[in-house]
């Protein structure tokens, strides 16, 4: 009777024992939960903040640059409010670097073919910038062909939907402007390699941004423009740049260098060039805890009073050289301050 009664006791105590032991598995399975879904909140909350700091940024870019529309000055240029460099802006918990910068400083892959036809000035400026960059030109045939409407080639270095159909994996001529920098990827012709070389000079935006701000110009740009020019020649006009900038294209046509140009290629400065600028580009890197997150924002000029935010890439894969090492030298600075 004695044994008997031990036994139960014994199985009574292994039932609590087993009993404790699932009551302790499921109190730590409820507090890992807890704690994965306090994680994922703090996460999502990270991210909410992020976005809301990067809404404040484009919104900083966009009174920066209406206060520049209220000035009514005559042109864009580098020593304006705008375009200096903006301070580090310290948050709780995190770290803003807005870069603003103007866009149409390099030339607009698309406005290639513009209101559905080839732009004849704006593709013979970008065959030399090819040329001058040791590229084929016939790059510039297949680009034209990825852009326009028809499935007719523009040369035998072009590319329509017969060609891209039999590639691994085959897919379709877009026949439309380029909506990110990273598509020219699927272009015929273009690599990586490419596309880094190219990134000093090219830049997407709408077809109607036909022309390139001459107070921004990289001096790259304006040896393709001008036949025979050289570095140092495109080098020392672009450094006697007025402290206000030019006002005016003729202003800056007024150069030697450009005195005794034939008809085709004054043509096409005129048709290339501007003084003005309606296309701005905000990069805001935003460190908030342990993430990091790079905002790319394109702020257009609707009227001189009125500026919006037509388009967004997070983490974009192109990132022009200013903005990285911008970023970096004041991010040192801050955190070591």
């Amino acid at each position: 009777m004695t044994s008997i009664k031990r036994s139960q006791q014994g199985i009574a105590l292994l039932s609590m024992l087993l009993i404790a032991a699932l009551a302790t598995t499921l109190v730590v399975a409820m507090i890992e939960r807890q704690s994965r879904l306090l994680r994922e909140f703090a996460g999502q909350l990270q991210q909410d903040q992020i976005v809301e700091y990067a809404r404040g940024a484009s919104a900083l870019a966009m009174a920066a640059l209406q206060a520049d529309a209220d000035d009514n000055n005559k042109a864009d240029h580098p020593n304006e409010a705008w375009a200096q460099p903006f301070p580090p802006f310290p948050v709780p918990g995190g770290l803003i670097l807005p870069v603003l910068r103007d866009a149409q400083s390099r030339f607009n892959l698309n406005s290639l073919v513009a209101d559905g036809a080839v732009n004849a000035p704006a593709l013979a400026f970008y065959r030399r910038l090819l040329a001058q960059l040791a590229f084929s030109p016939e790059l510039a045939d297949s680009l034209v062909d990825w852009l326009d409407a028809d499935s007719i080639p523009m040369s035998t270095g072009g590319a329509e939907d017969d060609y891209y159909l039999r590639l691994n994996p085959p897919y379709r001529a877009a026949n439309r402007s380029l909506s990110t920098y990273s598509e020219l990827r699927l272009v015929r012709g273009y690599n990586m390699e490419i596309m880094r070389q190219l990134a000093a000079y090219v830049t997407v935006l709408p077809s109607s941004a036909k022309t390139i701000n001459v107070n921004f110009m990289p001096p790259g740009l304006l040896e393709a423009m001008i036949p025979g020019l050289s570095p140092a020649a495109a080098l020392e006009v672009l450094a006697n740049r007025p402290v206000d900038g030019w006002t005016s294209r003729a202003e800056f046509l007024d150069n030697p260098v450009f005195f005794g140009l034939d008809a085709d290629t004054s043509a096409q400065l005129d048709s290339l060039l501007d003084v003005q600028s309606r296309y701005f580009e905000l990069y805001t890197r935003i460190r908030f805890g342990e993430r990091e997150r790079l905002q790319w924002a394109l702020i257009a000029r609707t009227g001189r009073r009125s500026h919006h935010v037509i388009a967004q890439e997070r983490n974009p894969l192109w990132l022009p050289e200013f903005e990285t090492e911008d970023a970096d030298d004041n991010a040192d600075e801050d955190l070591a301050e």
